[in-house]
């Protein structure tokens, strides 16, 4: 009696199933349209059915490309579209593990950089970790080989292009930030310019960059033992124009002897005499000039590791640039070169503009980069 009972009441129970899970999915349906999240949720199980449809699909025709070798039907396969059923549970959809693992094996799959953005190369066996933003907020890191080490991000095969001023400015103060913090680590780096891009139509620019370091290791490693424990400095010396004038006065006889004629003239003559004066004292500006470097340089040489002498630039109106230096220092020596340049800042109204350190671009000189 009692065993007729529950087969009874079970029949009954399963003859109410259906209806069950039809109030079921009523009341989830209902409660998502209450939160709003319905058209998110039915937007994220098309996402992931589209892309395990698509999935099986290059599965099946890879397995067809291997046995008929018909591999260019791969890149022809469309993107199936389908629509979720309305009497879809979609909360179970998103719960299934097996829907999540078919998700994650759809992804794409990461792929090889087009190029590498170089910002130095420094003296390291294997590569560090570096925890480094450089330009744009990319990731930099260390490529290592043949005894070197490339400081590097991943970027696209062509150079960068600011859309104005602003930004060239921030991705040059960003390139010096990732060299000036990698020195804090890797000690002395090779520094390399602004938009210096490796890569390669054939090959992983990373291949391309390490076969390099290995072919011009004992170059790069002597320019680095070079530039070991030294730092460059700009040395800009700039005078009066009105004191050069005066200087070149005392120095040169043949402006001294005009000197003489023009006071001995009656004022009336006067005038063309000055005219020729002045005329001759513009031509020994130069000259005069010239002497000035010579006495800086010769000042500051013995201090430097070596110095590289740049071109001469405009200034403010009524001075003249009279040395324009790029000075590699020992550490240990900057001393000796800022009471040098207090003393040539004493003579004749000179005045020293002073800046560093900064990476040594003045000494790097022309390496063979790879082509």
């Amino acid at each position: 009696m009692n065993q007729q009972a529950d087969e009874g009441t079970k029949e009954t129970a399963d003859r109410n199933v259906p209806t069950v899970k039809t109030l079921v999915r009523m009341l989830v349906k209902a409660e998502l349209e209450r939160m709003e999240l319905e058209k998110e949720i039915r937007t994220a199980v098309q996402e992931i059915v589209q892309l395990t449809v698509q999935d099986a699909v290059h599965i099946v025709l890879k397995e067809m490309a291997r046995q008929k070798n018909i591999v260019d039907s791969l890149n022809q396969v469309p993107a199936a579209t389908l629509e979720p059923s309305d009497d879809v549970i979609l909360t179970d959809i998103l719960k299934t593990p097996v829907q999540k693992q078919l998700y994650r094996q759809a992804q794409p799959a990461a792929q090889e950089p087009a190029g590498l953005y170089l910002y130095g190369v420094a003296a390291a066996k294997t590569g560090i970790e570096l925890s480094i933003t450089g330009i744009d907020g990319s990731r930099v890191y260390s490529l290592a080989a043949a005894g070197l080490c490339a400081v590097v991000h991943d970027c696209a095969a062509e150079p960068y292009r600011p859309d104005n001023d602003e930004q060239a400015k921030e991705w040059l103060f960003d390139h010096q930030d990732v060299l000036d913090r990698a020195k804090e680590k890797l000690d002395t780096i090779l520094p390399f310019g602004f938009n210096t891009i490796i890569y390669a139509a054939d090959r992983p620019p990373q291949n391309v960059l390490q076969e390099w370091l290995s072919q011009e290791s004992e170059q790069l490693q002597s320019l680095i033992e070079r530039l070991k424990d030294n730092e460059e400095y700009a040395v800009k010396i700039l005078a009066p124009e009105e004191a050069l004038k005066q200087a070149a006065l005392r120095e040169d006889p043949h402006l001294q002897k005009l000197q003489r004629e023009l006071e001995g003239k009656p004022e009336g003559a006067r005038y063309l005499y000055r005219e020729k004066l002045e005329q001759a004292v513009k031509e020994a500006l130069e000259d005069i000039v010239e002497v000035y470097f010579r006495k800086v340089y010769r000042a500051l040489r013995p201090l430097c590791s070596d110095i590289q002498v740049e071109k001469i630039k405009k200034t403010s109106p009524g001075a003249r640039m009279v040395a324009n230096l790029s000075c590699l220092v020992q550490k240990n020596r900057l001393p000796e070169l800022g009471a040098a340049l207090a003393k040539i800042q004493q003579h004749d109204g000179l005045t020293v503009d002073f800046t560093g350190p900064w990476p040594p671009y003045s000494f790097v000189g022309q390496l063979a980069m790879p082509t």
